[in-house]
């Protein structure tokens, strides 16, 4: 929606021709979807944290919110606009570096079977409520503080 809200109104200004695409709709859109659930996986970690005798549905339920949220769809149709718009796929940009190391950390709670210790709910739960402080820089301190093309400082 926000994306669209330059081409309600010509008051607002021209945009930058780089976000005059469908693709940033798109992209915002799955991103942000990541996002939510990732902030869900972060909830139920801390109440898995503070209510021991639920830790395991609450490991369950985090990991079904986990799923869909680490599929790097929004990292991809984001290489696939920046190569259409300044032809690379990847610049090293602080956003889309930040967005790799955040996917990375994620991931790790993915392989149960090579790392055992995210079997037990409890570990699992404190790695995710820490891991969250990643989702908080992507977002944050990269848009706010850091420099780059994502950048609204």
């Amino acid at each position: 929606m926000v994306s669209h809200i330059g081409q309600m109104d010509p008051a607002i200004g021209r945009i930058m021709p780089v976000l005059n695409s469908p693709l940033l709709s798109v992209h915002v859109s799955v991103i942000m979807m990541s996002y939510a659930l990732l902030t869900l996986t972060f909830v139920c970690a801390i109440m898995g944290l503070c209510m021991p005798s639920q830790t395991e549905k609450l490991q369950v339920l985090s990991r079904v919110f986990l799923y869909p949220a680490i599929v790097t769809l929004g990292i991809f149709i984001g290489a696939i606009w920046a190569n259409v718009s300044w032809g690379a796929y990847w610049s090293w940009d602080p956003k889309e570096t930040w967005a790799l190391i955040t996917f990375m950390i994620y991931a790790v709670v993915l392989h149960t079977q090579s790392l055992p210790t995210f079997s037990c709910p409890r570990a699992y739960h404190l790695y995710v409520s820490i891991a969250f402080l990643c989702i908080l820089m992507t977002f944050f301190g990269v848009n706010y503080v850091l420099g780059g093309m994502h950048s609204y400082a």
